[in-house]
């Protein structure tokens, strides 16, 4: 009977032990199986914050690299390693862009004064577009935040030059991809688009071939600064190489930053997926049937486009290198000039810019109360790399005479007009850059207003009343022609209606007839791209380091959308900037820059006006608000709602 005992008191302590080594591991295997699940539901909750830009380190964006969502993907180890080679002529931008405490969400809104002709980003260049092109498709490399004339990695995050300026290889991100194209996928009929396209030194290569087909007119400005290239190629896929016969200054100073990606793989195809012969290819590429919506792979999408009423972009969750805390940003499109101060006021709009005539209603001659002025709304300013000026289309028989150019220039009251039109937010420039440039020559002073130099001018020139009917007249071809012309303005300016109306009055009493023709921005484009404008009121952007080949060279007097338009000629400016496209040393390019400036004040193809300041509004709770030295110089990289 104790035996009997003993072996059911053993069993019963087996049976126990095992009761104990199965509640273990079952204990142990529902550890497991919760750690595992609380492990995905991490890299759930990781994937999604990368993609929502809530992730977040405890410094933001830093210099070993960005950590994810609106501060960017982390970075891929190649990236870091060809950043701290001494050869790579791309440096980190030290400065964060935005700042750590950031929070993605909400919708920023601006505002633009006209519709854009449409956003192919290689054949459409005026501000707008290239505003918009900044976080749909920025180039391979972007300028440092407070140091301009240095570059920093963007698609591309090495640019190395063995040969010291002839020869140029770039290092592609491998993890930038193309945003979905803007079709109607219900139909089937686009199948052969869909799937992931990485953006790949290909579309660098596509680039350049559409760039340098003569079918793709709109890139003639562009083009003009790859005259000295050799050959050019993508060496795998995310490699891209490119030569030069010689080195000159522009290349690295435009050429090079203007390089961006375009896809070949939508642009060389028709609707069907089938590809367009390449006697027809530049030609289908200027009017492809996928403008006006462009194709991107920044920061943001492009995810409507309503004329008259906005351009709305959509954050890109994809986009490794961040900055960009918006969910949305719409510009709205506001021909009325009077508006954005009325939607700065209800809060319609998050930032914009006071035109003269509402910055003269809203803060010279506004209420203590008002929002402009009593801390509502939070106020700055900008100096622009502009210069707006009259250009005289020199192929007008007319404005062939440089004495007939000084003449409307001196006719131009510009200081009374600067200061009362523009109310004075702005100073006079007297040359072809801004007037705060290092290349300025501070030396010239503006063309005085002097009605009766510019009537002494015009007679020397061979102008005079002959048939007493108070216009001035002359013989030309054989034929006696009066002198009278029309002058094209912005027609949504107020300023410049007023600009032409006053224009218009004091050459009336030198004998000359001027009509004023308002025309809307894209309509003002055409006209200047067709040469059919006898005077024109515009402004140029100059970069930083400035070029005068784009716009002054007489070889780009004839070519079709060239920057010339005026037609200027001029054989010692062409060896101007022939001598700066070969010199490199700072100082002579001053020197040289300079001279340029003294030649075009004598021969006055322009009537030079003033280089311009904007003083900005924007909504209080609006964060880490700076403007650039370049376009776009209301960039909202570094932008983001702040939590009152």
């Amino acid at each position: 009977m104790q035996r009997s005992f003993l072996t059911s008191l053993a069993a019963i302590g087996i049976l126990l032990v095992l009761l104990v080594v199965t509640i273990v591991s079952v204990w142990q295997g529902d550890r497991v199986e919760r750690a595992q699940l609380d492990l995905e539901e991490r890299v759930d909750e990781l994937e999604k914050s990368l993609h929502s830009g809530a992730f977040t380190s405890s410094s933001g964006s830093n210099a070993t690299g960005p950590t994810g969502g609106i501060f960017g993907a982390p970075e891929p180890g190649y990236v870091t390693n060809a950043l701290q080679d001494p050869t790579n002529i791309l440096k980190r931008d030290r400065i964060d862009w935005l700042p750590a405490e950031a929070e993605q969400g909400g919708t920023l809104y601006l505002h633009q004064g006209s519709d854009p002709k449409g956003f192919n980003f290689l054949t459409e260049n005026s501000n707008p577009v290239t505003e918009v092109q900044w976080y749909v498709a920025p180039p391979l490399i972007l300028r440092h935040k407070k140091e301009p004339t240095t570059w920093g990695p963007s698609v591309a995050y090495s640019m190395v030059s063995p040969d010291d300026g002839l020869t140029y290889t770039f290092k592609l991100r491998e993890d930038v991809t193309w945003q979905e194209p803007h079709v109607d996928w219900s139909t089937g009929r686009f199948d052969w688009l869909k799937g992931e396209h990485k953006v790949t030194a290909h579309d660098i290569e596509f680039m350049l071939d559409m760039l340098m087909n003569p079918q793709v007119t709109g890139a003639a400005p562009l083009r003009s600064y790859f005259e000295e290239m050799e050959s050019y190629r993508a060496v795998d896929d995310f490699t891209f190489e490119i030569k030069f016969k010689r080195k000159v200054y522009s290349q690295r100073s435009v050429a090079l930053p203007s390089l961006a990606p375009v896809p070949e793989f939508l642009y060389a195809f028709d609707e069907d997926g089938e590809r367009y012969d390449d006697e027809i290819l530049g030609q289908k590429f200027q009017d492809h049937w996928h403008n006006p919506m462009p194709m991107g792979y920044g920061p943001y999408r492009l995810s409507k486009f309503e004329p008259g009423i906005a351009i709305t972009l959509e954050r890109n969750p994809d986009w490794p290198l961040g900055d960009n805390a918006f969910d949305k940003v719409v510009y709205l499109i506001l021909k009325d000039q009077n508006q954005p101060p009325r939607k700065l006021r209800t809060g319609e709009l998050s930032m914009a810019y006071l035109q003269p005539g509402q910055y003269r209603t809203e803060i010279l001659e506004g209420e203590d109360d008002s929002p402009f002025k009593d801390g509502t709304l939070t106020a700055g300013e900008y100096w622009e790399q502009t210069y707006f000026y009259i250009g005289w289309n020199m192929r007008k028989p007319m404005f062939q005479d440089k004495k007939v150019r000084q003449a409307m220039s001196h006719a131009f009251n510009a200081d009374l007009l600067l200061d009362d039109v523009f109310m004075g937010l702005g100073e006079r420039s007297t040359g072809p850059m801004a007037s705060f440039s290092d290349y300025y020559d501070k030396s010239l002073p503006g063309y005085t207003y002097d009605l009766d130099k510019a009537r002494a001018l015009l007679t020397d020139a061979g102008w005079a009343d002959t048939n007493d009917d108070g216009i001035v007249d002359k013989e030309i071809d054989g034929q006696r022609t009066e002198f009278e012309f029309s002058l094209v303005v912005y027609g949504n300016s107020d300023e410049y209606t007023t600009v032409g109306n006053v224009f218009k009055e004091d050459l009336a009493r030198i004998g000359v007839k001027m009509t004023v023709k308002p025309l809307e921005f894209s309509s003002l484009l055409k006209e200047v791209y067709d040469r059919e404008f006898d005077a024109v009121t515009l402004a140029w952007v100059s970069p930083p380091d400035v070029d005068f080949n784009q716009i002054w060279n007489s070889a780009q007097a004839d070519l079709p959308r060239s920057s010339n338009h005026v037609g200027f000629r001029n054989a010692e400016a062409d060896s101007i900037i022939e001598e700066m496209n070969t010199t490199f040393d700072f100082g002579k390019r001053k020197q040289l820059a300079k001279r340029f400036h003294r030649l075009v004040y004598e021969e006055q193809p322009y009537t030079f006006f003033f280089t311009r300041k904007r003083p900005a509004y924007w909504q209080k709770d609006l964060g880490n608000v700076w403007f650039q030295t370049h376009r776009p110089y209301r960039s909202h990289w570094g932008w983001h709602w702040t939590t009152p």
